[in-house]
């Protein structure tokens, strides 16, 4: 049996968001809730180690529908989470791009496409939550520490996350 191109990469894109939403569950729950959690915005453009993510300012008039708080309390509340963002998450609002690569057609429509490239965001306003698994002081290299998640400013949906990547060099968001 064949299955489409865009069923298999829904399936796939389910299925590790359901892994992301697992891995998260875990790391706010047993993060205390900070009240009041603000976000700082992106002053310089940079690659999230480890993944072909970049992270920009947000355009000078940004305006998000939500703030940092009300975006994670939509996301965590669809997924069973807690609406708490947790005391050692870091929130930053910005601008996402991800390309998923050359059109394909079809298969590719749900994404935008700019000269011939695919994007699952394309400087998309976004509040990225960063923490960090690892203990102070350790030896492991950040890649293998360092989680993010990006949700829409807008809307509160799940655009991307990566979580620690020790597992060597290449793409690893979801």
């Amino acid at each position: 049996m064949r299955i489409s191109i865009s069923k298999r990469r829904t399936r796939i894109v389910g299925a590790v968001a359901a892994g992301i939403l697992a891995a998260v569950g875990g790391i706010v729950a047993v993060s205390g809730a900070q009240a009041g959690t603000s976000a700082t915005a992106v002053t310089s453009t940079t690659t999230i180690p480890g993944t072909e993510e970049i992270w920009a300012p947000p355009p000078a008039a940004a305006a998000p529908a939500l703030t940092a708080a009300q975006a994670w309390a939509i996301f965590a509340s669809g997924a069973g989470l807690s609406t708490a963002i947790g005391s050692d998450t870091t929130v930053q609002l910005g601008a996402l791009t991800e390309a998923v690569g050359p059109y394909c057609g079809t298969g590719c429509d749900m994404w935008p496409t700019v000269n011939g490239i695919s994007y699952r965001a394309l400087n998309e306003l976004a509040y990225g939550y960063y923490w960090s698994t690892c203990p102070n002081g350790t030896s492991l290299p950040k890649t293998a520490c360092e989680n993010w998640l990006f949700l829409d400013a807008n809307t509160g949906k799940l655009i991307t996350g990566a979580l620690h990547r020790s597992y060597g060099p290449g793409k690893s968001s979801y």
